[in-house]
């Protein structure tokens, strides 16, 4: 870090606020000025002449990946004052943030990119995770009405069961038990909403009713299934408001097929996305598993792998993996690599984003295909998939 950076405290708010009002507008409120004041513990600043000029806070959370519940570290609220930009400020304390999230556990890191090519040249990869859609009832799959019953009460007592169950499926699915924000209020009805929610054993869902000029809008905050029953237990309940609502808006995971068949109609435009870092390459790859996606034991083969990360000098180097069912034992090595790998090409490895063939083509891996192989079997199965209610 330089000089003038450093982790603010109580006394910078005033500072952050302003440096806030010119890059996102001024909060409003008792409220946000709280959540902002209980963001400066994590918030890294760059200060020139006394001035704050730069500000990252790194939201520590826990989130699934690879089917392990572990700390993550997001990035939100990144900003620069206009008259800073373009110094390096961010991309000085974005790694001063990396490498302090070290000592707290963080394997991983996200964010949501106002560029992506920003974050890119940094280390960060995109990941897919939910395709946004406006679409009719009609449209949607017909699935299995009557499998989910109405749930009453508070958010929290009536789907965090079927959640939990859901979560370890998906990698980066939040585990809704740490960060600054509580997804379980956001499902929660306030006066004048119609929020309905339904749930099962395996799948839920949270939706909210909208009157508008061109007819009843029905917007899904959130939803999840374990298995093929309870996609089907979703679709049936939202189907049924056949009729009744004149669109659907909804987050499609990426890889179901109700996105790839209405994503060329029904697509909705401005998704900000997710981006997905290595934090740090030992913390990451120990909680990784040598099991399938029903849990069930894998035999994979040791490997040596070179990691090119010319932003976080720690990742970057030579590791040898040996992986089990209960984790991955991680070491540095001096030994001959199998396959080297761009730490943007491990990140889409890990989180079972993409193939080996695909970080091949895209010039981020190369090597015996074996050993790339066995990077993307440590996904144990998962895909991303994050709900649009766990935003930081």
């Amino acid at each position: 870090m330089s000089p003038n950076d450093r982790v603010l405290g109580p006394d910078d708010l005033d500072g952050y606020l302003r440096l806030r009002e010119g890059s996102f507008g001024y909060p409003a409120g008792d409220e946000a000025l709280d959540a902002f004041r209980a963001r400066l513990p994590n918030s890294f600043g760059a200060f020139v002449d006394g001035e704050l000029a730069a500000v990252v806070t790194q939201h520590p959370y826990r989130a699934w990946a690879a089917g392990a519940c572990v700390p993550m570290g997001g990035f939100g609220g990144v900003a620069t004052a206009p008259e800073h930009r373009r110094a390096g400020h961010v991309a000085r304390l974005m790694r001063a943030a990396l490498d302090a999230g070290r000592a707290k556990g963080f394997g991983w890191n996200l964010l949501y990119p106002f560029d992506a090519a920003f974050y890119g040249r940094y280390g960060w990869a995109s990941v897919p995770t939910g395709v946004p859609l406006a679409l009719p009832p009609e449209r949607l799959p017909p699935g299995v009405p009557g499998r989910l019953a109405r749930v009453d009460g508070s958010a929290r007592a009536g789907l965090a069961a079927p959640y939990a169950r859901f979560a370890p499926t998906r990698t980066f699915a939040d585990a809704r038990t740490e960060g600054p924000w509580d997804a379980w209020e956001d499902l929660d009805e306030a006066p004048g909403q119609r929020v309905l929610r339904f749930a099962g054993t395996d799948a839920f869902v949270a939706m909210k009713l909208r009157d508008e000029a061109a007819g009843v809008r029905l917007d899904v905050l959130d939803l999840g299934w374990r298995d093929a029953a309870g996609r089907d237990a979703v679709w049936g309940i939202l189907s049924a408001f056949r009729g009744q609502v004149a669109v659907v808006h909804l987050e499609a995971p990426w890889d179901d097929p109700v996105a790839a068949d209405r994503q060329r109609a029904h697509a909705v435009a401005g998704h900000a996305g997710l981006m997905a870092r290595v934090a740090d390459v030992a913390t990451a790859a120990a909680a990784l598993r040598a099991v399938a996606d029903d849990d069930a034991a894998l035999d994979l083969a040791p490997l040596v792998v070179k990691v090119i990360d010319g932003y976080a000098p720690w990742n970057d180097g030579t590791w040898r993996l040996t992986p089990g069912p209960d984790g991955t034992e991680v070491e540095p090595t001096r030994g001959r690599a199998d396959a080297t790998v761009d730490v943007r090409g491990l990140a889409l490895l890990w989180s079972g984003a993409a193939a080996p063939a695909d970080v091949r083509r895209a010039g981020w891996a190369e090597g015996d295909g074996r050993a790339l192989a066995t990077l993307a079997a440590l996904s144990g199965g998962r895909r991303p998939f994050r709900s649009p209610v766990d935003r930081f």
